[in-house]
């Protein structure tokens, strides 16, 4: 049956495209007989609608065809600007993260955009045998059949320091591209990239500005104990997270998340939010604001020393932050009797963490705090234990 209904879905749009064809060479302004007279003044949109018409056609077939040339002709009158308004967003994609994959896999299946160019760091060699791989963004890009042509890896970016440099930056501007989505690219874009767009570079941050800038913005929010996080849409410039906001969106961080848990859904709610929002924003349904300067904060790099905690002086509320914060690394850790101790695992009672917060992990006794139900402990060179096991082997 839907094998039918697309059939019908193609047959009605060619039909139609014929239609807007005969349309076109009979009373269209900007193609009969007196176009050069009218050309230009009575739609006011790059595509005209007309044509914009034939082009959803093509690329969404006839059920969405009316919706979208609706809106477009109602939105089209003669003393608007010249406005650039195409049915899909032609997209360079550059990352170089697995955080970068879902995003890709959104906008490759969506139809308003087609990724025209996969910017990503170079193949390098990996493991003992060193064997040169693609990073995961190229291996990706490749299952989803994106040509092995369309996929560049450049070592030199820079157009005014490398042979290198300047070629790729030729090559942006040959694929007239309307966005850059840039996702964990690991290499600063200088201006003259991020201004060849038609529209604009965009960057995907992982919480809110200007309150969380540069390195670890996902991690820093449970440090804060903040108890909602954001993704923010933002253009870019040679500033680090500095210019201008296009979209927020919020949502909850429940107790028993870590790092771990908020990258994951990030990488859920982000790729179909920023889908929407590119789309919405060039529509002028989203305004972009300044970022408020006074307000700005700037999270450290993560270090290895950040693992270190002292579990009989520094209260619970400060232990489970630093957990959640530093969950996937390095991982907190305390020191007894000169061997190390990380915590693999910390199930809190959220009831009794509300009395219990402000008292160390462990009494001077060697007694867990009575908020947690459950923690698993992992001594150096040692399989993680519970807490009845650590304490016979090492708190005696």
């Amino acid at each position: 049956m839907m094998e039918f209904l697309k059939i019908i879905d193609k047959l009605l749009a060619w039909i139609s495209i014929g239609v807007i064809r005969v349309y076109q060479w009979t009373l269209s302004p900007d193609m009969w007989i007196l176009s050069p007279l009218l050309k230009g003044e009575i739609c006011t949109h790059e595509p005209h609608c007309s044509a914009y018409g034939i082009q959803v056609l093509k690329r969404y077939w006839f059920r969405h065809w009316l919706p979208k040339l609706t809106d477009r002709i109602l939105s089209c009158k003669p003393r608007n600007k010249k406005m650039y308004d195409p049915d899909h967003y032609r997209i360079v994609f550059f990352s170089s993260a697995e955080i970068g994959v879902p995003f890709l896999e959104q906008l490759y299946n969506d139809k308003r955009f087609e990724i025209v160019w996969v910017v990503t760091q170079e193949d390098k060699p990996v493991w003992r045998w060193l064997k040169i791989t693609p990073n995961v963004i190229k291996t990706k890009a490749l299952e989803l059949w994106i040509a092995n042509e369309n996929i560049y890896t450049p070592t030199k970016i820079h157009p005014d320091k490398s042979l290198e440099g300047k070629h790729f930056n030729d090559w942006l501007i040959e694929k007239a591209a309307d966005f850059y989505v840039v996702i964990a690219y690991g290499k600063i874009l200088p201006q003259v990239i991020l201004d060849i767009p038609i529209f604009w570079a965009i960057n995907v941050h992982g919480s809110l500005l200007p309150k969380y800038r540069w390195a670890s913005p996902l991690q820093t929010v449970f440090l804060n104990k903040d108890e909602v996080s954001w993704i923010t849409i933002m253009h870019m410039d040679e500033g680090m997270d500095t210019w201008n906001i296009i979209d927020k969106l919020a949502f909850k961080i429940p107790f028993e998340w870590t790092v771990k848990d908020l990258i994951e859904s990030f990488k859920e709610k982000s790729p179909e939010f920023l889908n929407d929002t590119l789309w919405d924003y060039w529509k002028g349904m989203i305004k972009e604001q300044e970022q408020d300067e006074n307000k700005a904060n700037y999270c450290k790099k993560i270090v290895k020393e950040d693992w270190k905690i002292d579990p009989y002086t520094l209260p619970l509320d400060e232990v489970y932050a630093k957990y959640r914060w530093y969950f996937l690394w390095p991982k907190i850790r305390f020191t007894i009797n000169d061997k190390k101790v990380g915590i693999e695992e910390i199930i809190i009672d959220e009831v009794k963490f509300l009395d219990k917060k402000d008292t160390p992990l462990l009494t001077k006794d060697n007694n867990l705090n009575k908020a947690i139900k459950q923690i698993v402990l992992k001594p150096e060179g040692k399989k993680g234990m519970d807490f009845k096991s650590f304490k016979n082997g090492y708190l005696k």
